[in-house]
């Protein structure tokens, strides 16, 4: 396992998102009214940033097609086909930590076999 500090819980306000570098690739924190979330920056339907995306501090919208999840659980909400991926995380002495072994991609149109 390899755990890693992504940021501080107070650098991610309650009902907002925010990307992070971690080694070579980016995450995205999202701090909801249930707890943090740590995913894969993209929109999982066409690379779109989440972080241009709305959230509600229960409901995280993707603003290019309308694709909704819950957070923080990120299963997929209304028209959203796939949930989210996301790393495990905790919160230790005040910081987000998340299992970062590999960066979390997704499988796009025309990228799948």
């Amino acid at each position: 396992m390899s755990w890693k500090k992504v940021c501080e819980v107070a650098d991610v306000p309650r009902g907002e998102m925010k990307n992070f570098s971690i080694g070579a690739f980016e995450v995205m924190v999202i701090h909801g009214d249930n707890g943090h979330l740590v995913v894969p920056p993209s929109c999982p339907h066409m690379e779109n940033a989440l972080a241009d995306g709305f959230f509600d501090g229960c409901v995280l919208t993707c603003n290019k097609h309308l694709w909704q999840w819950s957070i923080p659980d990120a299963q997929p909400i209304g028209v959203a086909e796939q949930a989210l991926l996301h790393y495990p995380s905790e919160i230790r002495d005040a910081a987000i930590w998340a299992e970062v072994e590999t960066e979390l991609q997704y499988c796009h149109e025309d990228e799948c076999e």
